[in-house]
């Protein structure tokens, strides 16, 4: 199956149905679902409309600027929020050097709101980095010594700086034929947004779903297709991988991606982006990581997943501040509601 041969349709999130408007009025899940639906996605819609159209007409580097002072001011306001307080925990203790306390801490903290700014409003400029001259590719002439650039990637990533940039090197940088996969957001409206985006830079990023499973795997195994597949998505609102001492994951897209890379017999690469303090981005390309194509297909896996952990694990310990993901990590040892937990009667 060609890439060329799937309409770019295909890769758009699917939209919910309109809840009835007599329902606004209603109280209960319904009443909210329709309030949702009809009023507030509208309004925050509007606004990432706005922000997209103007962060678009901004130069580069004006856009992340702004709201890198708008997130540090959100930080502020948010601070007592739950997602607030798991990012300081995980920051704290997920650090490679050992827990973060006191004023080590609050610039981790600092650094992260502001990392997450900065890639808010690089969304809207993706295609333009590449073509100002901001990004380094390394690793890829190691590749080629080892005689595989020229041949089937199934990279494997993680939410690292600004790592929609990421589907445009690899697509139009590297000049790979390469599609994607993701996870829609709950509005409908940056949904749209996003695929308008990628309709720009030109990679085929397919949601969830049996037809786009179908898709993926023509494309992947039958068709020569490079894949992307981040391996730190949020499923049953977790993020697997890293593990962080956690078990192994047995679905989810590092699971996807050993799956092709075990039927197309195309190497599982790792790539990653970070930041390099000036304006610009590093992206890493780095050897195969080892696959036992002659071990049965279950404890294949297994290896597999364990070298992926062991591969991102310090990583990302080692660039928190620029991991995306940070505030869907639910660790066993963080407090969601400390009053809750003073009150409750010791075992």
């Amino acid at each position: 199956m060609r890439l060329e041969d799937v309409a770019f349709s295909e890769t758009m999130a699917p939209e919910p149905q309109a809840p009835p408007l007599h329902r606004l009025l209603s109280r209960g899940d319904a009443g909210r679902q329709a309030r949702r639906y009809h009023i507030f996605d509208r309004i925050s819609g509007a606004r990432l409309v706005v922000l997209d159209a103007l962060f678009r007409r901004l130069p580069v580097d004006v856009a992340p600027a702004f709201a890198e002072r708008v997130a540090s001011a959100v930080r502020h306001l948010e601070r007592r929020r739950v997602y607030a307080r798991r990012i300081a925990h995980n920051l704290s203790v997920l650090a490679p050097e050992g827990p973060r306390e006191g004023r080590a801490l609050q610039t981790a903290v600092a650094n992260w709101w502001q990392n997450a700014g900065r890639t808010v409003a690089e969304y809207a400029c993706v295609e333009r980095y590449r073509n100002a001259g901001r990004v380094t590719v390394e690793g890829l002439d190691a590749l080629r010594d080892m005689g595989l650039a020229d041949g089937q990637f199934i990279y494997v990533s993680v939410h690292l700086a600004s790592f929609e940039l990421l589907c445009d090197v690899i697509s139009n940088g590297l000049e790979r034929r390469s599609i994607g996969i993701w996870e829609p957001e709950a509005n409908r409206y940056k949904n749209r947004l996003l695929s308008r985006l990628r309709a720009r830079y030109g990679m085929y990023i397919f949601p969830p779903g049996q037809r786009s499973a179908r898709h993926i795997h023509r494309l992947v195994v039958q068709g020569g297709c490079d894949v992307l597949c981040y391996v730190d998505e949020v499923r049953d609102r977790q993020i697997h991988l890293p593990l962080f001492g956690r078990p192994l994951p047995d679905r989810g897209n590092a699971v996807n991606a050993v799956k092709l890379a075990l039927r197309s017999g195309a190497p599982l690469i790792p790539i990653y982006m970070l930041r390099d303090g000036k304006g610009g981005f590093r992206v890493r390309l780095h050897p195969p990581l080892p696959l036992d194509r002659e071990a049965p297909t279950g404890e294949a896996m297994k290896k597999a997943l364990g070298e992926i952990d062991r591969f991102f694990d310090p990583i990302v310990r080692a660039h928190l501040g620029q991991w995306w993901m940070l505030s869907e990590v639910r660790l066993p040892d963080f407090v969601a509601n400390p009053d809750a937990a003073r009150k409750r009667p010791a075992q």
